[in-house]
């Protein structure tokens, strides 16, 4: 089973461990182009500079060249620039610096191995980069490096075969655009450093390799969409503060990883999907308040492990397959958290380690063998939650429900509803608290309703409220309970049933 202990996910969740780097799948990590690397050119160089003194007309820049090994360095500074270079041929190599509004530039490379390198400082600058090459595993040392200092520059970034890379090294301004597509078997893309604000970032991969980081992402009402399709997936985000982000990531593969190191901020929106075989989505620690997740997962060995901290935040789960596994830990009020699971032997474990309000909701359907647990203080007695509303239903033969509130300090107020159709299904609960409602309904044979370990189940506190329907066999009901001005309702319809509370 997919279990956490209480205490190791909290002190985790103390310590912060969600900025702890994620280590990158990545088939290279010395990628860079070396800045003296016009003396690397063998063949044809050249190097141009311009300088714009009148703004309204700028200046014109055309390059071509074929061959291998051929460098261009072009240096533009002022306004309205138009810029074109090609490169035809294998190893050949640019870097252009702009400094200045309104530039245009498109720079198209064909061959493999092939180098750019993108400076701007500036504004409303428009570029098109293209590179094409050779595929397969001999030909993946093209590269595209961009640093942009500025606002509502347009950057867009087309690469084909030929194993490429793409770096945003340092994007530093508001209202960005970025767009990058890769098509080949080796694409990499890695945002290395983005701050600001009302920014647009959209990549698209589809190959055999595909693999994406965010390494830092400070800002506001930034939009960044990934879309990766192909054999093994992976992206890496390794810290996003701000707020009001929207962040979009769509997985279509065998090998899907979509990994979170830390989230900070309020009110962001993250839509994330998974549609193959193998996925697994995990975090470290997501803070903050108002924050939307939702995880679609779709496909065979789905996990999804996630970590809350703050209030009002609202979690969808949802996992169609086989052997789905799901985790939310959290800490905060007013949270809601909803696990709906689809498909034989589906694990859904929450825990609350101290918080109020929240309501959880766990749905696990089409299949057999399936678990929820649900843990608010177990096995550390001591934290107390109350007023939360804790849903379950189950749908098969062979489930089971574990659910444990507090037995040291009182959580109260809580509403519990579980609903188990098909037989063989266990319910085990441990509660102490006043005003606590509980209703349990079982239809099928041979199911029960017990304590935690198999043991009689434990109820306690004042005013509380437990109902039992149970249709069908050979049903079981066995626990204690310690409580004043309590109701106590167990219906069984069947043969063979057997009914035992220990009332104090």
């Amino acid at each position: 089973m997919l279990k956490k202990s209480l205490i190791t996910c909290a002190i985790a969740l103390a310590l912060g461990y969600g900025n702890a780097a994620l280590a990158a799948d990545s088939k290279d990590t010395g990628n860079t182009i070396h800045s003296d690397f016009m003396a690397n050119a063998q063949q044809n160089k050249v190097e141009i500079s311009q300088t714009s003194t009148n703004p309204s007309i700028g200046n014109a820049v055309s390059v071509t060249q074929t061959g291998t090994v051929n460098g261009a360095q072009i240096t533009v500074t002022g306004d309205d620039n138009q810029l074109s270079s090609v490169q035809a041929g294998d190893n050949n190599l640019q870097t252009t610096t702009i400094t200045g509004n309104d530039n245009h530039l498109a720079n198209n490379q064909n061959g493999s191995d092939a180098k750019t390198q993108i400076n701007i400082t500036g504004d409303a600058n428009m570029l098109a980069i293209t590179q094409d090459g050779l595929a397969g595993l001999g030909n993946i040392g093209s590269q595209v490096i961009t640093n942009i200092n500025g606002t509502d520059n347009k950057l867009s970034i087309e690469q084909g075969d030929g194993g490429h890379w793409t770096f945003v090294r340092d994007l530093q301004g508001n209202e960005n655009e970025i767009n990058v597509t890769q098509n080949g078997e080796w694409g990499e893309v890695h945002l290395n450093s983005i701050q600001g604000d009302d920014n647009e970032i959209d990549v698209e991969q589809d190959g055999f390799w595909n693999v994406a980081t965010v390494d830092s992402l400070e800002g506001h009402e930034n939009e960044i969409e990934f879309e990766q399709e192909g054999d093994r997936n992976r992206l890496t985000v390794e810290a996003i503060v701000g707020d009001d982000n929207d962040i979009k990531v769509e997985q279509i593969g065998d090998s899907n990883k979509l990994e979170f190191a830390a989230v900070t901020g309020d009110d962001n929106n993250l839509s994330l999907e998974q549609n193959g075989d193998n996925n697994t989505l995990t975090s470290g620690l997501f803070e903050g308040n108002d924050n939307e997740v939702v995880a679609n997962q779709v496909g065979n060995t789905n996990t999804l492990e996630l970590d809350i901290q703050g209030n009002d935040n609202d979690f969808d789960v949802r996992q169609k397959g086989d052997d789905n596994k799901a985790y939310l830990g959290v800490i905060g009020d007013n949270n809601t958290f909803s696990t709906m699971q689809d498909g034989n032997e589906n694990n859904s474990h929450i825990a609350n380690f101290n918080g109020s309000n929240n309501t959880f909701s766990i749905a696990q359907t089409g299949g057999d063998l399936n678990h929820a647990t649900i843990q608010t203080s177990y096995p550390d007695t001591s934290l107390e939650t109350s007023n939360n509303t804790i849903d379950v239903t189950q749908t098969g033969s062979e489930n089971d429900v574990s659910v444990t509130l507090s037995s040291v300090i009182a959580s109260n107020d809580n509403t519990v509803t579980f609903v188990q159709d098909g037989g063989l299904n266990a319910i085990d609960l441990m509660l102490e608290g006043t005003g606590n409602s509980i209703d349990i309904a079982q239809i099928g044979d041979m199911n029960m309703v017990s304590g935690i370990d198999g043991g009689a189940f434990l109820l306690a506190g004042n005013e509380l409220s437990l109902t039992i329907n149970q249709t069908g066999t050979g049903n079981l009901v066995e626990g204690g309970m310690s409580q004043l001005n309590g109701d106590v309702s167990i219906t069984q319809v069947g043969d063979f049933n057997t009914t035992t509370v220990t009332q104090k």
